[in-house]
C-alpha cells in the first residue's frame, strides 16, 4: 500500500511537471479544453494557422489602441475642439472610417462632440480571431491561393479599377480585380476597417453592438451571421465560416497558437 501510493504521488508530480513545462510561459495557464478542435489538422493546415495569427493579433492590437486613445477623448471636448489638440488625428481616424474629412469641428457642442465620438466608438472595434481566421481560410484555401501567394491577398477582397490587382482567370473583360497588397499585415489590416467600415457588413457590427450591450466579448459565431454580403454564396458562405470556426477552430486560438509553438521550440531544442 505504501508502495502504490508513493508510485502514484510521484507519477501525478511528474504529470504536473510536464504539463508546466509545456506551457507557452513561466507560471501561465493553459486551459486544455480550450485548445482542443474537432477535426484533425494537417501539418500544413496547423502551419498556416501559426504563422497568420501574429497578423491578427497585430492588426486588432492596432484597432484597439485607437479605440482606447478615442475613449480617452471622449470626455476632453475643450482640449480637443476648443484647444484643437489631437483634433488633426481624430479627423484622420473619422475619415479612415468613412466618417468623411472635418468630421469634427470647432462649431460642434460638447453633447454633439460625444454623439459623433460615440458614432466612431460604434466602427472602431475589436474584431474576434476565429471569424478573421476562419475567413482568412475559406477565402484563401489555408494560404494556397494565387491570389494570397501572389497578392497577399487573403481575403477575396476586390478592386474596380484596371490595374488595381490582378484579375479572375478565364474571364476576357473582368467587372472587378482581385485587389494585390504590399504584405500580409497590410491585407489583414484593410480587411478590418472593411469589416468595421463598409456599408455591406452593417449587420456585423449590430451584432458585435448587441453583444457589448450585454457586457458580452464580440463572439466569432454572433459575428458571423452578419456575413450575408460578402459572397454571393450568401447564407451557405455563413455556413461554410461557422463549419471552420466550430471543427478547425479552437475556442482560445492565442493560447493554441502559443501552446504549439513552444512545443515545437523545445521540440527544436531537443533535436
Amino acid at each position: 500500500m505504501f508502495l502504490n501510493k508513493k508510485f502514484f504521488i510521484l507519477l501525478l508530480i511528474t504529470i504536473v511537471l510536464t504539463q508546466w513545462s509545456c506551457q507557452p510561459g513561466r507560471g501561465s495557464r493553459v486551459d486544455l479544453p480550450e485548445l482542443l478542435i474537432s477535426k484533425d489538422l494537417t501539418e500544413t493546415n496547423q502551419k498556416f494557422i501559426l504563422t497568420f495569427y501574429p497578423y491578427i493579433a497585430q492588426a486588432n492590437k492596432k484597432v484597439m489602441i485607437d479605440r482606447s486613445r478615442l475613449l480617452d477623448l471622449r470626455n476632453d471636448y475643450r482640449h480637443v475642439i476648443r484647444k484643437k489638440n489631437h483634433l488633426e488625428w481624430i479627423n484622420q481616424l473619422a475619415d479612415a472610417y468613412e466618417y468623411g474629412e472635418g468630421f469634427f469641428h470647432d462649431s460642434l457642442t460638447r453633447d454633439e462632440y460625444k454623439r459623433r465620438i460615440d458614432t466612431m466608438l460604434y466602427r472602431i472595434d475589436y474584431i474576434p480571431e476565429r471569424l478573421i481566421m476562419a475567413q482568412a481560410i475559406v477565402e484563401s484555401g489555408w494560404g494556397k491561393s494565387k491570389f494570397a501567394r501572389r497578392g497577399n491577398n487573403y481575403f477575396g477582397i476586390r478592386c474596380y479599377r484596371p490595374g488595381c490587382g490582378m484579375a479572375p482567370e478565364g474571364i476576357d473583360k473582368p467587372r472587378f480585380y482581385v485587389r494585390a497588397f504590399p504584405s500580409v499585415q497590410a491585407a489583414v489590416d484593410e480587411y478590418l476597417n472593411m469589416l468595421n467600415s463598409g456599408f455591406a457588413y452593417e449587420n456585423l457590427r449590430k451584432q458585435r453592438r448587441a453583444l457589448r450591450s450585454q457586457n458580452d466579448y464580440p463572439d466569432a459565431l454572433r459575428m458571423a451571421q452578419g456575413l450575408k454580403r460578402y459572397s454571393e454564396k450568401k447564407s451557405d458562405y455563413i455556413d461554410l465560416v461557422e463549419s471552420i470556426i466550430n471543427n478547425y477552430l479552437p475556442e482560445n486560438l492565442q493560447e493554441y497558437v502559443e501552446y504549439h509553438n513552444n512545443f515545437n521550440n523545445l521540440a527544436d531544442e531537443k533535436s
